[in-house]
């Protein structure tokens, strides 16, 4: 009889754990998504927008202390708006699941919030989930398709398809306080075959919204 009891104990506290993370899980989901609209109103550009430098004149001895920055950011405002009207989608390719957070962005995380080395959510994070790219949301001009769908390695970015690939991006779990109210995760886009970043993101709760507190680039290739 007696153990019985202990195995039904053993049973509920497996359960119970078990809900905790799928909760906890669901709800990481939720912010991740919500967040998401901001991150590509942040980090997304359209590839095709040519960035030209200006030559130097005769007189100009260091043509980076002379460059028309102005007249270049209205150029790039210009192309934007121009290729904005066309009917291209930008396709964006996005890794089918998620990252795994590393030790350095949980320290990130404590550092940037100012928390306490023990005030981080210690829920097993280090799995990945299958992102739904039907909750993906973005400007009108961008569709999104799973990578797998796509060639591996530099062939992606030679395909005859009848869609223009713009980007490739990623993201990865969610480290969050104990609070649930402050969180890091990375996110990695590339532009292209040999242009690309990875962004540590972090985020924080406000009035039940989640934002963007901030970006920090800390890779480029």
């Amino acid at each position: 009889m007696f153990k019985k009891i202990f195995v039904s104990i053993i049973v509920l506290i497996l359960l119970s754990f078990s809900n905790e993370k799928f909760e906890q899980l669901k709800f990481e989901k939720q912010v991740a998504y919500e967040v998401f609209p901001q991150l590509m109103d942040s980090i997304h550009s359209d590839s095709r927008i040519e960035f030209q430098i200006p030559p130097p004149t005769e007189n100009e001895q260091k043509p980076t202390d002379t460059i028309p920055l102005r007249e270049i950011y209205k150029d790039l405002e210009r192309q934007e708006k121009e290729l904005y009207k066309d009917t291209v989608k930008l396709v964006t390719a996005i890794v089918d699941s998620t990252l795994i957070i590393s030790k350095e962005d949980k320290l990130a995380l404590i550092n940037h919030f100012d928390l306490k080395e023990k005030s981080l959510n210690t829920l097993n994070i280090d799995s990945k989930y299958r992102i739904d790219i039907n909750q993906l949301k973005a400007d009108q001009k961008i569709r999104f398709i799973y990578r797998s769908e796509l060639p591996e390695g530099y062939k992606i970015w030679k395909t005859d398809d009848e869609f223009y690939l713009n980007s490739v991006i990623s993201f990865s779990r969610i480290q969050f306080d104990k609070t649930l109210s402050y969180g890091v995760m990375n996110f990695n886009y590339q532009i292209g075959r040999l242009s690309g970043g990875r962004f540590r993101i972090f985020i924080k709760k406000v009035d039940d919204k989640w934002l963007i507190d901030w970006i920090d680039l800390t890779a480029v290739s």
